[in-house]
């Protein structure tokens, strides 16, 4: 994990330049044919049936339940669809997709052998432009809540020295995406989880778009109720480590009510610890207080930081 110092600086990059991190823990596959973007966008949960050449989404892939099988960027181009997703997942995600292709004109093809590089900040978009000046695929794509991302599918491997920018390790993005509130899956959310329960309904599902597998439970929930535990943000005091898992309370001693599920040092000034819990609904009101590993905390507005 980065020290307090390095997120300090992470954050004053994102707002001044642009972060660079090279994703080696996602991949791509192309889909094509004529129907391509009208067949995909019945199958994720995001609207992405009329996306220009050169735009892009963040959305989910969700089964009939509603519950997530996968995050993914979808980048469009003149003749083909780039889904970029975690690598792990893509075998599955082919698979789910093909299972639903059937007179449509489209195909799915194999994962690509380039490499995936996201640039967060506010040269994102220049970023972009100097990478497919060399040959990269990508699109601005919002779904950190801290503006556009650059998500680019880059040609080789000495693609990112070429480009300028502030270098993001996997350990800076994890101590970032902690402070920003991005969401992690396999730690902050899982297959089990509705996209409310990883609260990502605002920037990764249209409610308004037609029909796509999964969409009954998925708006129904945010129509007509609320998921019963949701992913929060929250400042939690003290400077002692803070591990996933650590239970969460309210102030009068309540316990019950969620658990940590990913932490990293505040930046300097700040103090304590920021962390994303998994906290019962009727306690995820911004400014509520309360108690995590013995030690005061308070959920976070969810543009903090």
């Amino acid at each position: 994990m980065t020290n307090v110092d390095d997120l300090a600086t992470l954050l004053a990059a994102a707002r001044d330049g642009a972060l660079l991190h090279a994703r080696a823990d996602l991949g791509a596959f192309p889909v094509t044919g004529g129907d391509r973007l009208a067949w995909l966008n019945g199958l994720v949960t995001q609207d992405v049936g009329k996306l220009a050449p050169g735009a892009g989404a963040y959305s989910l892939a969700v089964g009939k339940t509603g519950k997530i099988m996968a995050e993914l960027w979808v980048v469009a181009g003149s003749d083909r669809v780039l889904v970029v997703a975690e690598r792990a997942r893509i075998p599955l995600l082919r698979e789910h997709f093909d299972k639903h292709l059937v007179m449509e004109d489209a195909e799915i093809g194999e994962p690509l052998e380039r490499g995936v590089l996201v640039a967060h900040g506010a040269s994102a978009a220049e970023v972009l432009a100097a990478a497919r000046a060399r040959g990269g695929d990508g699109a601005l794509v919002r779904w950190t809540g801290h503006g556009d991302s650059a998500v680019i599918v880059a040609p080789d491997a000495g693609f990112v020295p070429a480009l300028e920018g502030t270098p993001l390790t996997d350990d800076g993005w994890e101590a970032l995406r902690i402070a920003w509130g991005v969401p992690r899956f396999g730690v902050d959310y899982d297959e089990q989880s509705l996209p409310q329960e990883a609260s990502l309904e605002t920037v990764a599902v249209s409610f308004s778009k037609g029909c796509y597998l999964g969409q009954e439970t998925v708006f129904m929930l945010e129509k007509r109720g609320h998921a019963r535990k949701k992913l929060v943000r929250l400042a939690v005091d003290g400077d002692a480590a803070l591990s996933a898992g650590a239970e969460i309370a309210l102030s009068d001693g309540t316990g019950g009510i969620g658990a940590v599920t990913s932490a990293t040092p505040a930046p300097p000034g700040a103090g304590g610890w920021l962390a994303l819990a998994s906290v019962k609904h009727k306690h995820t009101t911004a400014g509520t207080a309360l108690v995590v590993a013995d030690r005061a905390a308070r959920v976070r507005e969810a543009d903090a930081t």
